[in-house]
C-alpha cells in the first residue's frame, strides 16, 4: 500500500468514535430544545455534561407525526412512520393485545426490524425501561413468539427484548437501568425513557416560564441523568465502556396542552445528543454533517422526499449500533449507512478539520 495512502487511511480511523460495550438510548418525551438550551451555570448539571460531547438543538421528530409513540418506534426500527418504506404504527394508545393485531409484524404485513434484533442476535443483550405503558408494543413485538429466527452466527433465539419494565416514575427507571448495566457481563443496549416532561406539559401545557411545572419535570429528569452518569463515572466496569444517544419523541405546545400540529417547529424541533462517555469535544452535529444532512432553518418543515432528510430523532437506533460495532437495522432509512458524523475528522498535519 503505498505511504499516502495508509496515513489517509489511518487519519480516517484516528476521528471516528470509539466502540462501546453499552449503548443507552434515552428518550426524554415532549422535550423541547429551548428548556435545556444555555442554562444558567450550576443548572441542569446533567444535560450540560451530556451537551460536552456531539449535539444539535436542531433535530426533528417524524415528518408526518409528533406524537409518541409512532416516534418511538422510529427510534428503534430506523423508519419513518409512513411511506412504502415506513413502520406503519400510527396508534398513541396502549397497544390492542396479539391476537388483535398488537405487534409491528402484523400492522404492517411484514417484519420491522429493531436495533434489538441487531444488537441480540450478535450476543448483546437488550432492554426498554418505559414509564408508559403504551411500549409494551416492543415487548409483544420482540418477544419469543414473534420475534425473528436468529440467522446470524449462534443462535440467539427469536426473543429479542431481554427485559421489558414499566415503572412510574423517573428516579425507577434510571435506578433500573443502572442496575441492568451494572449485571451486565456482556455488552447491552437499551431504550430508557422519561415521560415527566410530557406529562407535566399536557397538564400545565409547555410553559417555558421559570419555574414552571413544564420546567420542573424537566429538572426532574436531569437529576436522574445526573445521577446516570455519577453512576457510570464510580463503577470501573462501566467508565468509559457506556454511550448514551438522547433525544425526544416530540417537543411541544402547539396547541399549548399537546403537540398534535406537526408543522409547528414548537412541537418537531428536538435535540438530538450523543455521550461518548468524556467531557468533550462538544460539536454541533447539524453543522458537522452539513455534507450529508439537510441544514435547515428552524421553521421549514422538511418531509419525507427531501434528501439528504435532516437529522431525526429515528437516526437515535443506527447511530447507537453504530457505536457498539454493530451494522445497521435491516430495511432502515434514517442513519442506515450509519454516516452520521460526530467529532471533526483531524487534517493530514494532525490539527482538526474536515
Amino acid at each position: 500500500m503505498p505511504i499516502a495512502l495508509a496515513g489517509a487511511l489511518l487519519v480516517a480511523m484516528a476521528w471516528t468514535a470509539p466502540t462501546f460495550r453499552h449503548a443507552l438510548v434515552v428518550s426524554v418525551d415532549g422535550l423541547r430544545p429551548d428548556a435545556i438550551d444555555g442554562p444558567e451555570d450550576g443548572a441542569l448539571p446533567g444535560f450540560r455534561r451530556l451537551m460536552r460531547g456531539p449535539h444539535t438543538l436542531q433535530a426533528r421528530a417524524d415528518a408526518d407525526t409528533t406524537i409518541t409513540l409512532p416516534n418511538h418506534v422510529g427510534m428503534v426500527t430506523g423508519r419513518p412512520v409512513g411511506g412504502q418504506k415506513g413502520h406503519g404504527w400510527t396508534e398513541n394508545g396502549d397497544p390492542p393485545s396479539v391476537k388483535h393485531g398488537g405487534t409491528l409484524h402484523k400492522r404492517r404485513g411484514g417484519y420491522v426490524a429493531s436495533m434489538f434484533d441487531v444488537a441480540h442476535d450478535r450476543g448483546a443483550v437488550t432492554a426498554v425501561f418505559a414509564t408508559k405503558t403504551k411500549f409494551v408494543l416492543f415487548s409483544q413485538s420482540f418477544d419469543e413468539d414473534n420475534g425473528r429466527k436468529d440467522s446470524t452466527g449462534a443462535d440467539d433465539g427469536t426473543d429479542k427484548l431481554d427485559c421489558f419494565a414499566c415503572v412510574r416514575t423517573s428516579a425507577m427507571a434510571r435506578e433500573m437501568a443502572v442496575g441492568w448495566l451494572r449485571s451486565r457481563q456482556g455488552p447491552s443496549i437499551s431504550l430508557l425513557h422519561f415521560a415527566a416532561p410530557d406529562l407535566a406539559g399536557h397538564a400545565k401545557g409547555w410553559d417555558m416560564a421559570p419555574q414552571s411545572p413544564y420546567r420542573q419535570a424537566v429538572e426532574e429528569v436531569d437529576r436522574e441523568l445526573d445521577a446516570l452518569l455519577r453512576a457510570i463515572d464510580e463503577d470501573p466496569a462501566l467508565r468509559g465502556k457506556v454511550a448514551i444517544v438522547l433525544t425526544a419523541d416530540h417537543g411541544g405546545g402547539v396547541p399549548f396542552l399537546t403537540h398534535t400540529e406537526q408543522q409547528a417547529p414548537e412541537n418537531y424541533v428536538i435535540p438530538f445528543i450523543v455521550w461518548l462517555g468524556g467531557d468533550g469535544p462538544a460539536a454541533e452535529l447539524v453543522a458537522l454533517n452539513a455534507d450529508r444532512r439537510a441544514v435547515l432553518a428552524r421553521d421549514v418543515h422538511a418531509g419525507n422526499e427531501l434528501s439528504p432528510q435532516p437529522i431525526r430523532n429515528a437516526d437515535a437506533g443506527n447511530v447507537a449500533l453504530q457505536l457498539m460495532g454493530l451494522p445497521a437495522i435491516p430495511e432502515s432509512v434514517h442513519n442506515a449507512r450509519q454516516d452520521l458524523r460526530l467529532s471533526e475528522a483531524p487534517s493530514a498535519d494532525g490539527s482538526a478539520g474536515r
